[in-house]
């Protein structure tokens, strides 16, 4: 808006009041016939010169003052469009990004999910691994205490029956059986001389 159109605006509002108050506000006086009349005739003079004023001098102004506003009002209205395009761009792609997350998050689940099963089984297939070496260590400790048991058993065995034959052997040993054994052990080491 224009200075000369600020400082206009205000007279024209002042002029349209008058006309339209200053009517009831003379209407109170009574006066003759004659005096309404006129008063009439005169109100309808000024009101015909005010429009001419009006239509004359302020129809440029006027009409400035509507094309400004008609351009300011064009111009909120296109940078409104503009912020809302924006904003409608800022949506969908907030909604992307929300769909994308949300396929991404169930991927993450089908992965985490598959890992904890892969997880599952290794940890199944290493318990089991485990197991099965501690039963060979078991089995084998068991075997090496049965073999020492035999052992021990057959040390002892061996142990009585040495005791049993040097009580028993005396025994039943005759001077015969003496002088074939001292025979046998001389033949044996006579035999192993020749040999060497």
């Amino acid at each position: 808006m224009t200075g000369k159109t600020k400082k206009f605006f205000p007279i024209v509002f002042i002029c349209i009041v008058w006309l339209l108050v200053g009517q009831n506000a003379l209407a109170g006086e009574e006066g003759g016939n004659w005096r309404s009349t006129y008063d009439m005739v005169m109100l309808w003079v000024n009101f015909c010169i005010l429009a001419f004023v009006i239509v004359k001098f302020g129809k440029g102004p006027i009409m400035n003052f509507l094309r400004g506003q008609k351009e300011d009002i064009a111009r909120e209205i296109q940078e409104m469009e503009e912020e809302k395009g924006k904003a409608t761009a800022i949506i969908a792609e907030t909604r992307k990004t929300l769909e994308e997350s949300e396929s991404r998050f169930e991927d993450l689940k089908a992965k985490i999910v598959q890992q904890g099963e892969r997880k599952k089984q290794e940890i199944i297939e290493d318990a089991k691994h485990h197991s099965q070496i501690m039963m060979e260590m078991a089995k084998q400790r068991v075997e090496n205490q049965i073999l020492v048991a035999k052992q021990a058993v057959k040390g002892e065995l061996v142990d009585m029956a040495v005791q049993l034959a040097t009580r028993q052997l005396p025994k039943m040993i005759t001077e015969e059986d003496n002088q074939r054994l001292f025979d046998a052990c001389l033949t044996a080491v006579s035999s192993g001389e020749a040999a060497v």
